[in-house]
């Protein structure tokens, strides 16, 4: 079931207590690589650049880390995304929370970068280019690689956005 979502669902401001202009730390690390070192590494988080292990703890994985290692990567994604709708998004670090940024920008406010740059900087998230291009480059890109963004920020999977909204449990 496809949900039309201009008529049903908006995005809010925060999502589930969790607010979307505070703890905001860009990194450039993207979920899918780091998912990969961390298969290489055979799961030593030690061994994890800073910037990977700051994905790593952004997503609060250490509780899905051995079903993960044990997945093919379309089975990492689906563990992926049942972790964050059962997850707390106050507990979930700002890796995780970009991607809602970035689907809250594109669909409340504009498209591209240009419009998220200028949010993020009258936002008060930060008013570094460099700081809004990493918090737009890991969002975008984690939400693609999940399946839950479009390549252009919108949102593709209105289903899990209605569930993390909601906080519906899978």
């Amino acid at each position: 079931m496809t949900v039309n979502h201009s008529e049903t669902i908006i995005l809010p401001s925060s999502l589930r207590g969790r607010s979307l202009h505070t703890k905001i730390i860009p990194t450039v690390c993207n979920l899918k690589n780091m998912l990969t070192k961390l298969g290489a590494l055979n799961g030593d988080v030690a061994k994890l650049k800073q910037w990977e292990k700051r994905s790593y703890f952004a997503y609060q994985l250490e509780s899905i880390k051995d079903e993960l290692l044990a997945a093919e990567p379309h089975e990492q994604i689906k563990l992926i995304r049942k972790h964050i709708l059962n997850g707390d998004p106050k507990r979930f670090g700002a890796s995780c929370i970009d991607i809602y940024l970035v689907a809250y920008v594109s669909e409340n406010i504009g498209l591209g970068k240009d419009t998220f740059y200028h949010y993020v900087k009258i936002m008060g998230i930060s008013d570094k280019p460099n700081s809004a291009q990493a918090i737009w480059q890991v969002g975008k890109g984690d939400g693609v690689y999940l399946g839950i963004l479009n390549d252009n920020g919108t949102v593709r999977d209105w289903n899990f956005f209605t569930a993390w909204i909601n906080g519906s449990k899978l």
